[in-house]
C-alpha cells in the first residue's frame, strides 16, 4: 500500500520513512533540491528560486507510474548567477522530475513530518515492533504444508505458541536469553568453526 491509497483510505497515516530527494542538489545540501521551487499546477508552471519559470510541462510514464517532467529554458538557466547551485548540467538548463499533484503533495507533507522529533518517536515504536516480529518469524517464514487450510492453522499454532513463549517470560520476569536461530543459520555457524 502506497502513501496515496492509505491517506484516502480512512485517513490511515503510514508511519514510514520515504527515500530522500537524491538528487545531486539535495545530496550535497548546497544548492537547490526540489522543495525550492514553486509548483504551479493550474498554470503548469515550477518557478525556480531565482524567479524564473519553467519552459516545458511534459506528462510522462517512468517505471510504468505517471510522472511529469519540467524543464527550463537553457538561456534562463545559461545568464543565472546561482546556476552552481542549480545544475550540474553540460546542456545547462534544469529539469525536475514531480510526480502528480496529489502524490506530490503528500509525499512533500511527509518528508517535513520526517524531520520532527514526534515523528521520530513514532517510528522508533514501529522499528522496535518489526524488530521483535522479525525475532519471532525466523523458522515460520515457510509453510510446512500446501493448501491455504492447513497453512492457516499452522501460522495459528505459531503465534499462539509465540503468546505463550512472551506470557512465560513476562510472569517469570527473567529475560529471554539469545535469540533463536533458524536450522539454517545454526547450520552455517557450525560450518564455518
Amino acid at each position: 500500500m502506497d502513501l496515496v491509497a492509505a491517506a484516502g483510505k480512512d485517513g490511515t497515516a503510514m508511519v514510514t520513512p520515504l527515500l530522500a530527494d537524491n538528487s545531486p542538489q539535495a545530496k550535497a545540501a548546497a544548492g537547490f533540491d526540489k522543495s525550492a521551487f514553486r509548483v504551479d499546477w493550474k498554470a503548469r508552471q515550477v518557478t525556480c528560486p531565482t524567479g524564473r519559470t519553467s519552459a516545458g510541462w511534459y506528462p510522462v510514464a517512468q517505471h510504468g507510474r505517471p510522472a511529469i517532467v519540467v524543464q527550463f529554458a537553457s538561456a534562463d538557466c545559461r545568464a543565472c548567477p546561482s546556476r552552481t547551485r542549480c545544475t550540474s548540467s553540460r546542456r545547462v538548463s534544469r529539469m525536475l522530475t514531480l510526480r502528480p499533484k496529489e502524490l506530490h503533495e503528500i509525499q512533500g507533507a511527509a518528508r517535513a513530518e520526517q524531520k520532527t522529533q514526534t515523528w521520530r518517536d513514532k517510528y522508533k515504536l514501529r522499528a522496535g515492533v518489526e524488530g521483535t516480529i522479525a525475532l519471532d518469524m525466523t523458522g515460520i517464514r515457510r509453510a510446512r504444508y500446501r493448501g491455504l487450510a492447513k497453512v492457516r492453522l499452522q501460522h495459528t499454532f505459531s503465534a499462539t505458541a509465540l503468546n505463550v513463549i512472551r506470557l512465560d517470560v513476562y510472569w517469570s520476569t527473567a529475560p529471554l536469553g539469545r535469540p533463536r536461530t533458524s536450522r539454517l543459520e545454526r547450520l552455517a555457524y557450525m560450518l564455518t568453526a
